[in-house]
């Protein structure tokens, strides 16, 4: 509102908007001391009548919360935040390794990898998070890392 927006709506729990169901979901900017400086964070997911469920997990690591949400929901579509960027040392949003975790955790779903190389804390590229998926076995369908600029149809 301070900057002139009149419709704002904190997603506190969940908000039906236009047909479209968002539900607030946990996330933590990193674990241990960093949280503090990184503030508090969040997920959501967005439901709407014969679409793709999507979990847009955000700036957060995976941890149990971030686990049960997706062995929860099932979703079909998970974008996370997979640069790998770290704070004073401490991972603050998913690397490669929690990236290809979260491809593991939901073989059926598709998940989209963004927030990659446009960060200077950044640890992971996109040529280092397809090696490690390929490794893994996590194919190219399952996993996208799309360019920046590129749109994704799923």
């Amino acid at each position: 509102r301070s900057v002139g927006f009149t419709d704002v709506t904190p997603l506190t729990d969940r908000a039906i908007w236009n047909g479209l169901t968002l539900t607030r979901r946990e996330g933590s900017h990193g674990l241990g001391p960093v949280v503090e400086l990184m503030g508090p964070v969040m997920g959501f997911s967005l439901e709407g009548e014969g679409e793709p469920s999507v979990y847009w997990a955000g700036d957060t690591v995976l941890y149990p919360p971030v686990e049960k949400t997706i062995r929860d929901t099932q979703p079909d579509v998970i974008v996370t935040h997979s640069c790998g960027a770290k704070w004073d040392g401490d991972l603050i949003v998913m690397d490669a390794a929690e990236t290809v975790a979260v491809c593991e955790l939901a073989a059926e779903a598709v998940v989209v990898a963004v927030h990659m190389e446009a960060l200077d804390h950044a640890t992971v590229s996109r040529a280092v998070l397809r090696a490690a998926a390929d490794d893994r076995g996590i194919s190219a369908t399952q996993l996208r890392i799309p360019a920046d600029g590129e749109t994704l149809s799923l």
